[in-house]
Protein backbone atom coordinates (compact mmCIF):
# COMPACT_ATOMS: atom_id res chain seq x y z
CA UNK A 1 0.00 0.00 0.00
CA UNK A 2 1.38 3.34 -1.05
CA UNK A 3 0.99 6.31 1.30
CA UNK A 4 0.81 9.74 -0.23
CA UNK A 5 1.87 12.69 1.92
CA UNK A 6 0.05 15.95 1.27
CA UNK A 7 2.07 19.12 1.76
CA UNK A 8 -0.11 22.24 2.14
CA UNK A 9 0.90 25.30 0.18
CA UNK A 10 2.85 27.90 2.08
CA UNK A 11 0.78 30.48 3.90
CA UNK A 12 1.24 33.89 2.41
CA UNK A 13 2.16 36.67 4.84
CA UNK A 14 1.65 40.40 4.32
CA UNK A 15 4.70 41.81 2.67
CA UNK A 16 6.85 43.97 4.84
CA UNK A 17 7.13 46.45 1.99
CA UNK A 18 3.60 47.70 2.72
CA UNK A 19 4.72 49.07 6.08
CA UNK A 20 7.64 50.90 4.48
CA UNK A 21 5.31 52.43 1.90
CA UNK A 22 3.18 53.83 4.72
CA UNK A 23 6.30 55.19 6.41
CA UNK A 24 7.37 56.81 3.15
CA UNK A 25 3.98 58.44 2.66
CA UNK A 26 4.08 59.85 6.20
CA UNK A 27 7.54 61.29 5.51
CA UNK A 28 6.30 62.89 2.28
CA UNK A 29 3.35 64.49 4.07
CA UNK A 30 5.64 65.81 6.83
CA UNK A 31 7.97 67.33 4.26
CA UNK A 32 5.07 68.87 2.37
CA UNK A 33 3.70 70.51 5.52
CA UNK A 34 7.16 71.81 6.41
CA UNK A 35 7.63 73.33 2.96
CA UNK A 36 4.16 74.89 3.03
CA UNK A 37 4.89 76.41 6.46
CA UNK A 38 8.15 77.88 5.19
CA UNK A 39 6.39 79.30 2.15
CA UNK A 40 3.67 80.89 4.29
CA UNK A 41 6.22 82.48 6.62
CA UNK A 42 8.26 83.69 3.65
CA UNK A 43 5.13 85.32 2.24
CA UNK A 44 4.43 87.00 5.58
CA UNK A 45 7.92 88.09 6.62
CA UNK A 46 10.19 87.70 3.60
CA UNK A 47 11.87 90.62 1.83
CA UNK A 48 11.54 92.87 4.90
CA UNK A 49 7.76 92.69 4.85
CA UNK A 50 5.75 93.84 7.84
CA UNK A 51 3.02 91.64 9.30
CA UNK A 52 0.50 94.41 9.79
CA UNK A 53 -2.95 94.84 11.29
CA UNK A 54 -3.98 97.27 8.58
CA UNK A 55 -5.41 100.64 9.55
CA UNK A 56 -8.25 100.70 12.06
CA UNK A 57 -10.02 103.24 14.24
CA UNK A 58 -8.82 103.30 17.86
CA UNK A 59 -10.25 105.62 20.49
CA UNK A 60 -10.54 106.21 24.21
CA UNK A 61 -12.29 108.98 26.17
CA UNK A 62 -9.46 108.78 28.70
CA UNK A 63 -6.04 110.44 28.55
CA UNK A 64 -4.02 107.49 27.21
CA UNK A 65 -4.29 104.10 25.59
CA UNK A 66 -1.61 101.79 27.00
CA UNK A 67 -0.54 98.38 25.67
CA UNK A 68 1.80 96.20 27.73
CA UNK A 69 4.33 94.37 25.56
CA UNK A 70 5.14 91.96 28.37
CA UNK A 71 8.59 90.98 29.57
CA UNK A 72 10.95 90.21 26.68
CA UNK A 73 13.98 88.00 27.35
CA UNK A 74 16.81 86.51 25.25
CA UNK A 75 15.95 88.63 22.22
CA UNK A 76 19.59 88.45 21.07
CA UNK A 77 19.24 84.69 20.49
CA UNK A 78 16.20 85.32 18.33
CA UNK A 79 17.96 88.15 16.53
CA UNK A 80 20.82 85.83 15.57
CA UNK A 81 18.39 83.68 13.58
CA UNK A 82 15.98 86.19 12.05
CA UNK A 83 17.56 89.60 12.48
CA UNK A 84 16.10 92.32 14.68
CA UNK A 85 12.37 91.90 15.35
CA UNK A 86 10.94 95.37 14.84
CA UNK A 87 7.67 96.83 16.08
CA UNK A 88 5.94 99.38 13.85
CA UNK A 89 3.18 101.69 15.07
CA UNK A 90 1.45 104.50 13.19
CA UNK A 91 -1.36 106.83 14.28
CA UNK A 92 -3.23 109.42 12.21
CA UNK A 93 -5.05 111.85 14.49
CA UNK A 94 -8.75 112.23 13.79
CA UNK A 95 -8.87 115.52 15.66
CA UNK A 96 -6.92 118.73 15.24
CA UNK A 97 -3.37 118.86 16.53
CA UNK A 98 -0.62 116.26 16.80
CA UNK A 99 -0.85 112.85 18.41
CA UNK A 100 1.89 111.12 20.40
CA UNK A 101 2.98 107.48 20.38
CA UNK A 102 5.82 106.28 22.54
CA UNK A 103 7.45 103.16 23.94
CA UNK A 104 8.94 103.19 27.42
CA UNK A 105 9.89 100.91 30.26
CA UNK A 106 6.77 99.76 32.06
CA UNK A 107 7.74 101.04 35.51
CA UNK A 108 8.59 104.51 34.18
CA UNK A 109 5.43 104.71 32.09
CA UNK A 110 3.33 103.66 35.07
CA UNK A 111 4.89 106.38 37.24
CA UNK A 112 4.25 108.98 34.55
CA UNK A 113 0.58 107.97 34.21
CA UNK A 114 -0.07 107.40 37.93
CA UNK A 115 -3.44 108.87 38.85
CA UNK A 116 -4.35 109.49 35.20
CA UNK A 117 -7.41 107.94 33.55
CA UNK A 118 -6.26 105.33 31.02
CA UNK A 119 -7.49 102.41 28.96
CA UNK A 120 -5.10 99.47 29.22
CA UNK A 121 -5.13 96.83 26.50
CA UNK A 122 -5.70 93.32 27.82
CA UNK A 123 -5.94 91.45 24.52
CA UNK A 124 -4.68 92.35 21.06
CA UNK A 125 -5.18 90.64 17.70
CA UNK A 126 -3.27 91.91 14.67
CA UNK A 127 -5.19 90.60 11.68
CA UNK A 128 -7.71 92.12 11.74
CA UNK A 129 -6.90 94.60 14.49
CA UNK A 130 -9.00 93.87 17.54
CA UNK A 131 -8.26 94.96 21.08
CA UNK A 132 -9.94 94.66 24.44
CA UNK A 133 -9.12 97.06 27.23
CA UNK A 134 -9.78 97.73 30.90
CA UNK A 135 -10.42 101.28 32.10
CA UNK A 136 -8.45 102.69 35.02
CA UNK A 137 -10.06 105.75 36.55
CA UNK A 138 -8.10 108.85 37.47
CA UNK A 139 -8.34 112.60 37.61
CA UNK A 140 -4.72 113.59 37.08
CA UNK A 141 -3.56 115.67 34.13
CA UNK A 142 -0.14 114.59 32.84
CA UNK A 143 2.50 116.85 31.39
CA UNK A 144 2.97 116.68 27.64
CA UNK A 145 4.38 113.22 26.87
CA UNK A 146 7.04 114.42 24.43
CA UNK A 147 8.62 116.44 27.26
CA UNK A 148 9.37 113.29 29.22
CA UNK A 149 12.71 111.50 28.94
CA UNK A 150 11.32 108.03 29.57
CA UNK A 151 10.80 106.94 25.97
CA UNK A 152 13.07 104.55 24.08
CA UNK A 153 11.18 105.45 20.89
CA UNK A 154 8.54 108.10 20.22
CA UNK A 155 6.87 110.17 17.53
CA UNK A 156 4.70 113.29 17.67
CA UNK A 157 2.79 114.39 14.59
CA UNK A 158 -0.68 114.52 13.10
CA UNK A 159 0.40 111.27 11.43
CA UNK A 160 2.87 109.87 13.96
CA UNK A 161 4.95 106.86 12.99
CA UNK A 162 7.66 104.92 14.80
CA UNK A 163 9.72 101.76 14.33
CA UNK A 164 11.49 100.17 17.30
CA UNK A 165 13.87 97.21 17.37
CA UNK A 166 12.56 95.12 20.24
CA UNK A 167 14.95 94.74 23.18
CA UNK A 168 15.03 92.71 26.39
CA UNK A 169 12.98 94.25 29.15
CA UNK A 170 9.42 95.14 30.10
CA UNK A 171 7.97 97.84 27.87
CA UNK A 172 4.65 99.54 27.20
CA UNK A 173 3.28 101.35 24.14
CA UNK A 174 1.41 104.58 24.86
CA UNK A 175 -0.86 106.61 22.59
CA UNK A 176 -1.92 110.09 23.73
CA UNK A 177 -2.82 113.51 22.46
CA UNK A 178 0.38 115.51 22.26
CA UNK A 179 -0.87 118.04 24.85
CA UNK A 180 -1.89 115.31 27.31
CA UNK A 181 -5.61 116.03 26.98
CA UNK A 182 -8.31 113.38 27.13
CA UNK A 183 -10.31 111.85 24.27
CA UNK A 184 -7.77 110.17 22.00
CA UNK A 185 -8.98 109.18 18.51
CA UNK A 186 -6.78 107.92 15.71
CA UNK A 187 -6.53 105.65 12.72
CA UNK A 188 -3.90 103.19 13.90
CA UNK A 189 -1.76 100.49 12.35
CA UNK A 190 0.40 98.00 14.29
CA UNK A 191 2.92 95.66 12.67
CA UNK A 192 5.94 93.45 13.26
CA UNK A 193 8.80 92.72 10.88
CA UNK A 194 11.70 90.25 10.90
CA UNK A 195 14.23 92.02 8.75
CA UNK A 196 16.67 89.18 8.01
CA UNK A 197 14.33 86.21 8.03
CA UNK A 198 14.14 85.52 4.28
CA UNK A 199 17.07 83.08 4.35
CA UNK A 200 15.57 81.19 7.31
CA UNK A 201 12.18 80.66 5.68
CA UNK A 202 13.88 79.67 2.40
CA UNK A 203 15.89 77.09 4.36
CA UNK A 204 12.68 75.72 5.88
CA UNK A 205 11.25 75.29 2.37
CA UNK A 206 14.41 73.48 1.20
CA UNK A 207 14.34 71.19 4.25
CA UNK A 208 10.72 70.35 3.53
CA UNK A 209 11.53 69.48 -0.09
CA UNK A 210 14.45 67.28 1.00
CA UNK A 211 12.18 65.44 3.44
CA UNK A 212 9.67 64.87 0.63
CA UNK A 213 12.41 63.45 -1.60
CA UNK A 214 13.53 61.07 1.16
CA UNK A 215 9.94 59.92 1.60
CA UNK A 216 9.62 59.38 -2.16
CA UNK A 217 12.79 57.26 -2.20
CA UNK A 218 11.43 55.11 0.63
CA UNK A 219 8.13 54.55 -1.20
CA UNK A 220 9.82 53.68 -4.51
CA UNK A 221 12.29 51.30 -2.84
CA UNK A 222 9.51 49.56 -0.91
CA UNK A 223 7.35 49.24 -4.03
CA UNK A 224 10.16 47.65 -6.01
CA UNK A 225 10.93 45.28 -3.18
CA UNK A 226 7.28 44.23 -3.05
CA UNK A 227 7.11 43.67 -6.80
CA UNK A 228 10.15 41.41 -6.55
CA UNK A 229 8.39 39.28 -3.94
CA UNK A 230 10.75 40.15 -1.10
Amino acid sequence: MTTTTFTPPPVSHPKRSTGWIVVGVVIIISGFLTAISGGALLALFGSDRVLSSGQHQVSTPTTALVADLGRVTDIDDFQYVTGSPTLHVTADNNAEGPIFIGIGRADEVDRYLAGVATDRVTDLELSPLELNSVRHAGSGIPRAPAEQNIWVASSTSSDAELSWEIRDGHYEVVMMNADGSANVQAQTRIGVSLQDSTALWSLVIVVGVVIMVIGGVVVIAASRRGSNGC
